[in-house]
């Protein structure tokens, strides 16, 4: 990212102070030299500190990270190719950390873990596999190391998925049961779908794993206008009587690119909030979702 991203989400911060960040760091940053990381982690750790913020984890597959974590690299299949069979990426960024095997997903969560630790980033609850790629084993291993909820299920096909290439269609593991209305979930210990059952994957605190489809899409994909009419569908939902989130992402290094869309949107929140006095709406990180959910579901 450069200054000015980093200047778009301070702003962002700065212009709407009920909003709410979740963070997913990538602690490559402490692998590959990279421009601006002490201004990122300072900011990422300023936000946490002054405005409610939390720092989870999302992690590529980038060669010096998955070395550096005592782990073999690879460079095949990758996600963004026409067919998963035969392909690959070089880089990693494209491979799936659920191309993985367990142990090896294992040790990079314990590097992760490590060096969170190390650089006073606190102790992460909130996962997000790269390209949102995750698998049953995948879940099972980041609730071994610790975390709560999961901020990875995001809707394939025409509705959104369909701007990835045919590759992350069969590698992702989402399928069409999520969609831009799907609403915060239990994980169940047989399925990463919403469809899932009891009995579900019990977190460190003995809750289940919480699930949060990224059903807003992200920046590149989507306009102010998608973005105000998924929360529309979800205003209605609340107005019916069923609780649900949306939830909105950036990318770091397209914060100022979309800074305006983005402010546009959060400014139509801030409305909603003080305005529909239909239903209550509120700002909240991944984790707060997760504790409100659990809470309606034990009632």
């Amino acid at each position: 990212m450069a200054a000015n991203d980093l200047d778009a989400l301070r702003n962002l911060t700065k212009n709407h102070p009920q909003m709410r960040w979740t963070h997913l760091y990538n602690p490559v940053t402490y692998t590959t030299p990279t421009p601006l990381r002490e201004q990122m982690e300072a900011f990422v750790k300023e936000s946490r500190d002054e405005h409610g913020a939390e720092i989870g984890v999302h992690l590529h597959m980038y060669r010096t990270f998955v070395e550096s974590a005592g782990v073999e690299y690879r460079i095949r299949p990758s996600v963004s190719a026409k067919q998963a069979r035969g392909s690959s990426d070089p880089s990693g960024y494209s491979v799936p950390m659920s191309a993985y095997s367990g142990d090896e997903i294992s040790k990079m969560l314990e590097f992760t873990r490590a060096k969170f630790s190390k650089q006073g980033l606190g102790v992460p609850k909130t996962f997000c596999a790269g390209f949102y790629a995750t698998s049953l084993e995948l879940q099972m291993r980041i609730v071994a190391d610790g975390y709560t909820a999961s901020a990875a299920a995001f809707p394939p096909g025409s509705e959104i998925g369909a701007q990835y290439a045919p590759s992350w269609q069969e590698l992702s593991g989402w399928d069409k049961s999520v969609s831009v209305r799907s609403t915060p979930y239990r994980v169940a210990q047989k399925t990463i779908l919403p469809t899932g059952s009891a009995p579900f994957m019990n977190a460190v605190d003995g809750q289940p794993l919480v699930e949060i489809p990224q059903n807003a899409k992200i920046d590149w994909m989507v306009s102010a206008g998608d973005m105000k009419r998924i929360i529309g569908l979800h205003v209605e939902k609340a107005k019916a009587g069923q609780p649900t989130a949306v939830c909105l992402a950036i990318h770091e290094g397209s914060a100022h690119e979309h800074f305006k869309k983005y402010d546009e949107v959060l400014d139509h929140v801030d409305r909603l909030i003080r305005e529909n006095k239909a239903v209550t709406l509120r700002y909240a990180t991944v984790s707060a979702v997760r504790d409100q959910f659990l809470r309606l579901w034990q009632k």
